[in-house]
Protein backbone atom coordinates (compact mmCIF):
# COMPACT_ATOMS: atom_id res chain seq x y z
CA UNK A 1 0.00 0.00 0.00
CA UNK A 2 1.03 3.38 -0.64
CA UNK A 3 1.30 5.55 2.97
CA UNK A 4 1.47 9.46 3.45
CA UNK A 5 4.41 9.12 6.17
CA UNK A 6 4.30 11.73 9.31
CA UNK A 7 8.35 13.21 10.19
CA UNK A 8 9.70 11.24 13.12
CA UNK A 9 10.26 7.23 13.07
CA UNK A 10 7.73 6.38 9.96
CA UNK A 11 9.89 8.76 7.66
CA UNK A 12 11.54 5.70 7.41
CA UNK A 13 8.80 4.05 5.43
CA UNK A 14 10.55 5.62 2.59
CA UNK A 15 13.54 4.08 2.27
CA UNK A 16 14.41 0.30 1.24
CA UNK A 17 12.96 -2.27 2.07
CA UNK A 18 10.00 -0.45 2.58
CA UNK A 19 9.51 2.22 0.06
CA UNK A 20 5.82 2.36 1.10
CA UNK A 21 5.66 6.27 1.78
CA UNK A 22 5.35 8.62 -1.34
CA UNK A 23 5.27 11.88 0.57
CA UNK A 24 6.16 13.34 4.25
CA UNK A 25 5.19 17.15 4.84
CA UNK A 26 5.66 17.78 8.75
CA UNK A 27 4.64 15.98 11.86
CA UNK A 28 0.86 15.49 12.76
CA UNK A 29 0.20 16.36 8.91
CA UNK A 30 -0.22 12.55 7.37
CA UNK A 31 -3.78 12.21 8.56
CA UNK A 32 -5.31 15.55 7.13
CA UNK A 33 -2.73 14.85 3.93
CA UNK A 34 -3.99 10.90 3.35
CA UNK A 35 -7.39 11.96 3.64
CA UNK A 36 -7.35 13.54 0.56
CA UNK A 37 -4.64 11.65 -1.46
CA UNK A 38 -3.83 7.77 -0.82
CA UNK A 39 -6.68 7.68 2.34
CA UNK A 40 -3.54 5.52 4.08
CA UNK A 41 -1.98 7.35 7.14
CA UNK A 42 1.17 6.24 8.93
CA UNK A 43 2.04 8.31 11.91
CA UNK A 44 3.92 7.76 15.11
CA UNK A 45 2.08 7.87 18.53
CA UNK A 46 4.21 11.39 19.76
CA UNK A 47 3.30 12.83 16.07
CA UNK A 48 -0.48 12.09 16.02
CA UNK A 49 -0.48 13.45 20.05
CA UNK A 50 1.01 16.26 18.29
CA UNK A 51 -0.92 17.90 16.02
CA UNK A 52 -2.77 14.88 13.93
CA UNK A 53 -5.17 13.93 16.40
CA UNK A 54 -6.97 16.80 15.30
CA UNK A 55 -7.56 15.88 11.52
CA UNK A 56 -8.27 12.30 12.94
CA UNK A 57 -11.16 13.67 15.21
CA UNK A 58 -12.76 15.83 12.41
CA UNK A 59 -12.23 13.16 9.83
CA UNK A 60 -14.35 10.86 12.39
CA UNK A 61 -16.84 13.49 12.86
CA UNK A 62 -17.46 14.02 9.14
CA UNK A 63 -17.75 10.28 8.03
CA UNK A 64 -14.59 10.27 6.08
CA UNK A 65 -12.41 6.97 4.99
CA UNK A 66 -9.24 6.23 5.72
CA UNK A 67 -6.87 3.83 7.19
CA UNK A 68 -4.33 5.32 10.10
CA UNK A 69 -1.82 3.42 11.05
CA UNK A 70 -0.14 4.22 14.19
CA UNK A 71 3.49 3.40 15.36
CA UNK A 72 3.08 2.74 18.81
CA UNK A 73 6.79 3.31 20.99
CA UNK A 74 5.83 5.35 23.45
CA UNK A 75 8.78 7.40 23.46
CA UNK A 76 9.66 10.19 20.64
CA UNK A 77 12.67 7.86 19.16
CA UNK A 78 14.66 10.41 16.79
CA UNK A 79 14.93 12.97 19.53
CA UNK A 80 16.20 11.46 22.07
CA UNK A 81 13.58 8.64 23.75
CA UNK A 82 11.71 10.91 25.85
CA UNK A 83 8.35 9.26 26.96
CA UNK A 84 4.88 9.42 25.27
CA UNK A 85 1.68 8.74 26.95
CA UNK A 86 -0.31 5.81 25.95
CA UNK A 87 -2.07 6.72 22.74
CA UNK A 88 -5.06 4.90 23.03
CA UNK A 89 -6.21 6.86 26.56
CA UNK A 90 -7.31 9.39 23.94
CA UNK A 91 -8.20 7.30 20.66
CA UNK A 92 -11.46 5.47 22.28
CA UNK A 93 -13.95 7.70 20.07
CA UNK A 94 -12.21 5.90 16.55
CA UNK A 95 -12.07 1.95 18.37
CA UNK A 96 -9.03 1.48 17.30
CA UNK A 97 -7.43 -2.15 16.92
CA UNK A 98 -4.34 -2.90 18.83
CA UNK A 99 -1.76 -5.07 17.09
CA UNK A 100 1.73 -6.37 18.76
CA UNK A 101 4.07 -5.64 15.92
CA UNK A 102 4.81 -9.75 15.71
CA UNK A 103 1.89 -9.96 14.96
CA UNK A 104 2.34 -9.96 11.08
CA UNK A 105 -0.73 -11.98 9.54
CA UNK A 106 -2.82 -10.13 11.38
CA UNK A 107 -1.23 -6.85 10.92
CA UNK A 108 -1.43 -7.86 6.85
CA UNK A 109 -5.23 -8.17 6.76
CA UNK A 110 -6.12 -5.03 8.28
CA UNK A 111 -3.95 -3.14 5.69
CA UNK A 112 -6.58 -2.83 3.81
CA UNK A 113 -7.93 0.99 3.20
CA UNK A 114 -12.12 0.46 3.00
CA UNK A 115 -14.99 3.18 3.47
CA UNK A 116 -14.65 3.86 6.90
CA UNK A 117 -12.25 5.23 9.54
CA UNK A 118 -10.17 2.90 10.81
CA UNK A 119 -7.15 3.26 13.79
CA UNK A 120 -4.58 0.43 13.64
CA UNK A 121 -2.72 0.80 16.31
CA UNK A 122 0.87 -0.99 15.93
CA UNK A 123 2.70 -1.71 19.69
CA UNK A 124 6.51 -2.28 19.44
CA UNK A 125 10.19 -1.28 20.88
CA UNK A 126 12.38 0.48 19.01
CA UNK A 127 15.91 -1.45 18.59
CA UNK A 128 18.41 -0.26 20.96
CA UNK A 129 20.81 2.15 19.09
CA UNK A 130 24.40 1.11 18.73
Amino acid sequence: IRVISDTGCSLLSMIPPYTCGIANYGMGSSVAVAARSTRVALTGDYALLHSGIQALIDLHAKGRPLLCIVLQNWCMGTTGRQPVPDICAYLGFANPIVCNASEHEKISGLMVPDTTLRVLVIQGVCPEER
